[in-house]
């Protein structure tokens, strides 16, 4: 199951989170002694504590979730509420010490939310909160001639903000889509487009574990492609590609949507479903008749046939996929080698005559 696009972001900032947090919480240690040092008076009395008390309480959030993890769909409000704090910090020091010039630490806090928010929502909150703080911090300085440079600088701030966070939120989206779209390779038969083994695997088991919870059978059929290392020889690898690529595509055809096809080898198939199935015999009248009617092979290349076998678990069967896939396996190689059996015969009367 692929995550949703939010839950996809929630997961991205989530495996950040413990290193933001960290990262907040040295540099605000360091704000708490550079304000013991620097200020003097009340701006020291109040920004030295406050930036302490930060420091702390980011160290609190990196170790909770270094050492119990956060909830994914917390994620986003940890964040913005972190980058809040930095906020809140930013324009309380502009109030304690009166000057317009701490604006700029505002400004790096609403571009820092930008890249650090990936949800658009809960970016707009820090960016309406941040901006509201700044703004009220503003009226409590007071009139400066300085400030217009500043409302720009801030505007600026909010646009580049969400600029970043759209460049940055398109960035996991599409490493997220290369990932799935990998994840998928890995599942796929790249000629056919069919489920390869590893899929097979990973959706037969659990359709075997769901048949046997609502008491219902799954039925297996082996099918083998007959004589495709003559349409390879003859004809070419070409040829026999489009040989594999129509069985394939007869096969999703004739089956039901809850069965899974897959290709097991070179000219093997192997289709997994609930129920009891369709009879082998059926499936390759089938598969013939959709080959021919569709004719996606040359013509010189005879006519496409093939050899099914099938075997079936029961719910009360203790067996596994494997048990399953190797009966269906052992049916059709019996199954193909009666059908030469029987055609040898006629042909050594052929040869005879």
């Amino acid at each position: 199951m692929s995550p949703t696009l939010d839950e996809t972001y929630d997961a991205a900032l989530s495996a950040v989170l413990t290193l933001l947090a960290l990262v907040l919480a040295l540099v605000y240690s360091a704000y708490a002694v550079a304000h013991l040092l620097m200020l003097e008076g009340t701006p020291r009395l109040v920004m030295a504590p406050a930036a302490a008390a930060s420091a702390l309480a980011f160290a609190a959030v990196a170790v909770v979730h270094h050492v119990r993890g956060i909830p994914r769909h917390l994620a986003h409000p940890v964040a913005a509420a972190l980058v809040l704090v930095v906020v809140a910090n930013s324009a309380g020091h502009m109030v304690s010490v009166g000057e317009p010039r701490q604006t700029t630490n505002v400004m790096l806090a609403l571009v820092g939310a930008g890249a650090v928010v990936l949800s658009l929502r809960w970016l707009l909150v820090v960016l309406y909160l941040g901006c509201g703080a700044w703004t009220v911090a503003a009226f409590v300085v007071g009139p400066s001639a300085a400030w217009p440079h500043y409302v720009v600088g801030v505007a600026s701030a909010t646009a580049l903000a969400v600029v970043v966070n759209h460049l940055r939120r398109s960035g996991v989206r599409e490493l997220a889509e290369a990932r799935a779209s990998a994840d998928a390779a890995a599942v796929r038969d790249q000629l056919t487009g069919v489920a390869n083994r590893r899929g097979l695997a990973m959706v037969g088991a659990q359709m075997v574990e769901q048949a046997r919870r609502q008491g219902d059978a799954v039925h297996c059929i082996f099918v083998d492609i007959d004589g495709l290392k003559r349409f390879n020889d003859e004809l070419g690898h070409a040829v026999g590609d489009e040989v594999v690529v129509s069985v394939a595509e007869a096969l999703r055809a004739v089956t039901r949507a809850t069965d899974v096809v897959a290709r097991w080898g070179g000219d093997e198939f192997c289709i997994v479903g609930p129920g009891p199935g369709m009879a082998p015999l059926e499936l390759e009248r089938r598969v013939r008749d959709t080959v021919a009617m569709h004719e996606p092979v040359p013509a010189d290349a005879g006519p496409v046939r093939v050899s099914a076998g099938g075997a079936m678990l029961a719910p009360w069967d203790a067996g596994t996929l494997e048990t399953l896939l190797g009966k269906a396996d052992q049916e059709m190689y019996l199954r193909r080698a009666l059908r030469k059996e029987r055609a040898a015969p006629s042909t050594r009367a052929a040869t005879a005559e």
